[in-house]
């Protein structure tokens, strides 16, 4: 026992370390690139690393501006120190930078707070949903989300810190890690950072400590290091064109839409699953409280006031309040820009973490917010139940197309969501009040593990893309050009084909019909709906090859003169008698 309280914080660590790596590297390299946002991704690393151009960000020969370049850095320092590209390879840097976040979390928190609190709330954000399936995927989300949020820990840090000389380092750590917040995601990374730690700064009556001159110097030079060499070359090499596409649409010509609120919370009660219940439970029972909190603190506003009631604070009050403060700026972020970027609505599962984790010590330790946690409880995991009985009856339910290439899951899908949600409901009812906190733990480890993998190779077969990557595939060996008369533009194909490919997302099959015509050694990609209408029209084509969405043609003209000409080249038979 000695041992274990005297290494207590080595063995928390193991074990998250453990949890994280249990929940984000098996198999995954056991499933293709995913259509579309990582194989746009992982395009654009493959073009960069096969040219050598590691300033220039481009997609089947065409130069991007709405994309930073700190991911396509990462993934390909990673590439070459192995040696290839793989989908291991290419998503290993994305899980481990996951996972030092994860630690990084614990270990910053341990500073402010008491380790079981920090493990509490480390564990919560590691086994949430959207990071699990995130940190598994090779896109720039995670490492926004990761940048982010180790910056305004450090902020954290700072704030509570009262030694002169920690605090420029927490401060040069902010600055560091929100210029790599800029290169993962453009200005998103500034905005977020910048309005929360302003925020937070005000609250606790310390404005001035941002514009303190040294503090200022610093930020500017670590600034000039890290951002302006790339930005710089870019409107060098582009002009006009860069500070308008990339400063300027990417990172604000969005405009705020009523739809994108239910998008929002939707993504993000998904996403933060399955804690959202106990956050979303608990922010509505405190709703009144906290507003009615923040409106008397605000009553007298003077940096003077402010401090003092800041001081008066207990150290848990302070930092439940500055991570609300952090969830509602980054709400606001969120809103305005909807679920066109992921990683705005994935940030929010930081302090919904740090806000859920006390209550979880509370529920746990103190034995308070029975009613909360107990309501938190019962609805996800009656939601799992159900479909845990989906899943065994399902065949006789919903269409069967969608479980036969699931069927093998049935059994794993009954274990994990029903025999985990009864546990976990006989516990809250019996207040057996760890048991529900590991039996979501538990439940998320056995998902990741067992089902992941599935689901993603399911989401390529019946998306069509296992089609894509067969058909780039017979391309590249019978070395033909590849274009594609689809709706929308598929990296799938981008990536797996070896040339530049072009898309015509126009729908008129007279194009298709002169087009099959002119270019008679050209293979095309339509979809299978379509085919119809290519009878209709009378076009004259080759099927070569067909999969779940899609199908591969080629004019029959062609394809019947290569025959002849094998026909005529081929050396008469000898009959010997």
């Amino acid at each position: 026992m000695d041992y274990l309280r005297k290494n207590s914080n080595l063995i928390s660590i193991a074990i998250l370390f453990i949890v994280c790596f249990l929940l984000y590297f098996p198999n995954i390299g056991s499933y293709p690139f995913i259509d579309t946002d990582e194989t746009k991704f992982v395009s654009i690393a493959k073009d960069m690393l096969n040219y050598s151009d590691w300033i220039n960000i481009k997609i089947n020969g065409e130069n991007v501006f709405d994309i930073s370049p700190l991911f396509f850095w990462i993934t390909n320092l990673s590439c070459l120190l192995f040696g290839k590209i793989s989908t291991e390879i290419v998503r290993l840097p994305i899980s481990l930078i996951s996972i030092i976040g994860i630690l990084f979390l614990y270990i910053s928190l341990k500073k402010l707070l008491r380790k079981t609190y920090s493990f509490i709330i480390s564990l919560i954000m590691a086994t949430c949903l959207g990071t699990i399936v995130f940190s598994r995927l090779a896109t720039n989300d995670i490492i926004f989300v990761i940048t982010t949020m180790i910056s305004v820990l450090f902020s954290y840090l700072s704030i509570f810190s009262n030694e002169e000389e920690k605090k420029t380092k927490y401060w040069i750590g902010t600055y560091i890690f929100c210029a790599l917040s800029i290169l993962c995601s453009g200005l998103f990374g500034f905005f977020i950072i910048f309005f929360s730690v302003l925020a937070m700064h005000i609250f606790a009556g310390k404005l001035k400590e941002i514009f303190i001159p040294k503090n200022i110097i610093i930020g500017l030079l670590i600034f000039s290091i890290l951002l302006l060499p790339w930005h710089l070359i870019m409107i060098y090499k582009h002009r006009i064109f860069f500070i308008k596409e990339y400063l300027y649409v990417y990172n604000f010509l969005n405009y705020f839409n009523i739809k994108n609120i239910f998008i929002v919370i939707g993504f993000f009660i998904l996403g933060f699953s399955p804690w959202s219940f106990s956050f979303l439970w608990i922010l509505e029972q405190k709703a009144k409280d906290i507003l009615n909190s923040i409106f008397s603190y605000f009553k007298d506003n003077s940096e003077e006031k402010l401090r003092e009631k800041w001081n008066n604070l207990t150290k848990i009050d302070k930092f439940i309040s500055l991570n609300t403060i952090v969830f509602f700026t980054s709400l606001i972020f969120a809103l305005l820009y909807g679920s066109k970027y992921t990683f705005l609505i994935l940030f929010l599962m930081f302090p919904a973490a740090c806000i859920s984790g006390h209550y979880w010590y509370e529920y746990m330790i103190r034995k308070e917010h029975d009613r909360s946690i107990f309501f938190a409880t019962m609805i996800p995991n009656l939601i799992f139940i159900i479909c845990s009985l989906l899943g065994l009856f399902g065949h006789n339910i919903i269409n069967k197309w969608l479980f036969q290439d699931l069927g093998h899951l049935i059994l794993p899908l009954i274990i994990i969501f029903f025999i985990i949600p009864v546990i976990s409901i006989f516990a809250v009812i019996l207040k057996s009040r760890i048991v529900p906190y590991a039996a979501n733990i538990i439940l998320m480890l056995s998902l990741s593990f067992v089902i992941t993998p599935t689901i993603f190779n399911f989401i390529a077969l019946n998306g069509g893309e296992n089609d894509l990557i067969s058909f780039a595939q017979i391309a590249n060996k019978d070395n033909a050009p590849l274009t594609a008369f689809i709706p929308a533009k598929k990296y799938s194909l981008i990536y797996y084909y070896d040339k530049p490919i072009t898309f015509h997302n126009n729908k008129d099959f007279n194009w298709l019909k002169t087009y099959l015509e002119e270019n008679p050694y050209t293979y095309v990609v339509v979809e299978i709906k379509d085919m119809w209408d290519i009878e209709e029209k009378k076009i004259k084509y080759m099927l070569l090859d067909s999969g779940k969405r899609y199908c591969l043609i080629q004019h029959l003209a062609s394809s019947l003169q290569e025959l002849q000409n094998e026909e005529e080249n081929k050396e008469p038979e000898v009959t010997i008698y």
